[in-house]
């Protein structure tokens, strides 16, 4: 019988989590990996042949190892709620075999709001204590189903959307991360001469944004596959008048260097790919009188990066340029693309700052006070409008005059 997993919940992990195992690797375990896996490569398998390399005997597959940081990962940090996303391995030393091992995993990055981490397994010789193997792995947390639900009578498919339907010659404005600090006060701003489609992810619109009559929501993750369909599903026949990219998985703390390369490469995607594919879904829905797309970068980004967050300001400017290497493209079909740069806004990724800090930000504006959420949503309508039918390409500072 095989055992029972460990079980952590997003509010149990944390960074700096630790677990560790051990076992022995046995001939029969390495040569039933080789059978099963097709690697039946002789410096694995035969012992004649291994002794006559500089190895000086048969070694552990490498995958074998992995497979040790899986159970690791499926059976006790994070445990059964986990899912790998990622692999990382670097083969430190040879793990000769038969053999004791020891298999240290520590939680070295988590964000409880996207439920996705990343997991450090070592591998060692438990008899040296030398390690063999240093594996990372990018995770996140799978849900569990509903069993009542799910063995009920079928239900009926549940539509693309949630909310109203745009009227017969409404324009259609899709905000990504529309439940966000930001994103919200856009879509309240946009709703009256538009019809919001708010594409969300971990958290919902808020009820009172559902009952608009020109708001609906559309759920999906703009860095996962797929996400198209749905929002083709929602817009029917329909033209897409409008994006604007709100959405972005948090700003992480810490220097390049010490970066986990899933949190890199996340934050980047969101930057490039996700806002390219944005694009690509505007330039074939847009309607023949063109479009709009306006993506929000950060003051932080180009202009005034910030090595306390490295990433972040990175993956920012990489959106910045993906925008300038847009426009001329979108301009075959008369869409405009721009990117909004705000400074310190007491919203969003900035909502927890106390007023000393705040206070501390108002200072560095020659204005004498904070971007606020309305003058973002402010420059976003702008930039929807026909008159910025001529602006495209750039990258705006709402600064308040910081140099």
């Amino acid at each position: 019988m095989l055992p029972e997993p460990r079980v952590y919940s997003a509010d149990e992990l944390k960074v700096g989590l630790t677990a560790e195992f051990e076992r022995d690797i046995t001939e029969d375990d390495v040569l039933t990996f080789a059978r099963n896996s097709g690697d039946a490569n002789p410096l694995h398998t035969d012992a004649a042949y291994a002794e006559g390399t500089n190895y000086r005997g048969r070694i552990v597959h490498g995958a074998f190892q992995v497979g040790l940081a899986s159970a690791m990962a499926g059976m006790y940090l994070p445990g059964r709620n986990a899912l790998l996303g990622t692999v990382n391995a670097r083969f430190v030393a040879p793990l000769h075999y038969p053999c004791r091992v020891r298999v240290h995993g520590t939680v070295a990055s988590w964000n409880a709001e996207s439920r996705a981490g990343q997991l450090k397994v070592v591998v060692q010789d438990a008899g040296s204590g030398l390690p063999a193997s240093e594996i990372a792995m990018g995770f996140s947390l799978h849900e569990e189903r509903d069993i009542e639900r799910a063995t009920a009578a079928p239900q009926p498919a549940q539509p693309a959307t949630e909310g109203a339907a745009p009227a017969a010659g409404q324009k259609v404005v899709l905000v990504t991360g529309a439940a966000g600090g930001l994103g919200t006060a856009i879509a309240a701003a946009l709703c009256d001469d538009y019809f919001v489609l708010g594409l969300v992810h971990r958290r919902p619109l808020a009820d009172e944004m559902l009952a608009r009559p020109s708001v609906a929501q559309v759920v999906a993750d703009v860095a996962a596959p797929f996400w198209e369909e749905k929002v083709e599903a929602a817009l029917g026949e329909g033209t897409l008048y409008g994006v604007v990219h709100a959405a972005w998985p948090g700003a992480p703390h810490g220097g390049l260097l010490d970066v986990q390369d899933d949190v890199l490469e996340r934050q980047l995607a969101f930057g490039t790919s996700a806002t390219i594919r944005l694009a690509r879904l505007l330039f074939s829905r847009a309607g023949e009188g063109g479009g709009r797309f306006v993506a929000l970068s950060s003051i932080v980004a180009s202009h005034k990066p910030v090595l306390a967050l490295a990433t972040y300001s990175l993956g920012k400017a990489a959106l910045e340029h993906t925008v300038r290497l847009l426009a001329p493209e979108l301009a075959r079909r008369r869409v405009t693309i721009n990117a909004v740069c705000p400074s310190f806004v007491p919203t969003g990724m900035h909502e927890q700052a106390n007023e000393l800090q705040r206070k501390r930000e108002a200072a560095l504006v020659p204005m004498g006070r904070l971007c606020e959420p309305g003058d973002v949503a402010g420059m976003v309508r702008y930039l929807l409008s026909p008159a910025a039918s001529f602006v495209s390409g750039q990258v705006i500072g709402l600064t308040g005059a910081q140099l």
